[in-house]
């Protein structure tokens, strides 16, 4: 946590993006989905509590000091079952943290960060189910592999496609089929019209 703390403040004003190296920072894990919040009920936020401490003199608290004066109660209007909380400390940096109904709970630096940027961690937060952020080794997992793999568009197509030079001639017709469904209605009204 210390050499986080020592990159953050070291560093220039950049973006957010570009601040973490998340590779450093995170463990790697697979891919996993959890509890399907919001599938067939209505959404619950997972954010429970936000903790915003700041210093009221602090050079470094200057963002977050002016996202409480500005943003705070609009945000408390538009989010009221998350409960806000401003913690001041004297002579320290910013800090947030978030806490989530599974009890996990999130610290987020704040030293330096403009509005803007406070903005965006807040809504990170809100947005987040509590898990910590892992870095996903690949796209894909499952628990049982399948022995034929991953499925492609090309997966039960002919392999002679593969081979072609396209655009082909012989794949831009079309394939009508010998008798066409409204014939086929037709001939079966005839034949009930003659009984």
């Amino acid at each position: 946590m210390f050499q986080l703390l020592r990159r953050f403040v070291s560093l220039p004003k950049q973006s957010i993006r570009s601040f973490h190296s998340f590779d450093e920072i995170t463990p790697g894990k697979y891919i996993s989905t959890h509890l399907q919040n919001g599938v067939g009920s209505r959404y619950v936020c997972q954010l429970q509590r936000l903790t915003i401490q700041v210093c009221k003199e602090f050079r470094t608290s200057y963002g977050t000091r002016e996202w409480i004066a500005n943003d705070l109660t609009a945000f408390a209007r538009q989010h009221p079952y998350v409960v806000i909380y401003v913690q001041p400390r004297r002579h320290r940096a910013p800090n947030l943290i978030g806490e989530y109904l599974s009890g996990d709970r999130q610290w987020i630096p704040l030293s330096n960060c403009d509005r803007q940027h406070v903005n965006w961690w807040i809504h990170s937060l809100l947005t987040q189910q509590g898990d910590p952020q892992w870095r996903l080794l690949k796209k894909m997992h499952t628990d049982s592999p399948s022995t034929q793999g991953i499925w492609t568009p090309f997966t039960n197509k002919p392999t002679d496609r593969t081979l072609r030079t396209y655009p082909d001639n012989d794949l831009t017709e079309m394939e009508f089929p010998q008798v066409t469904a409204t014939q086929q209605i037709q001939e079966l009204f005839e034949q009930q019209k003659a009984r």
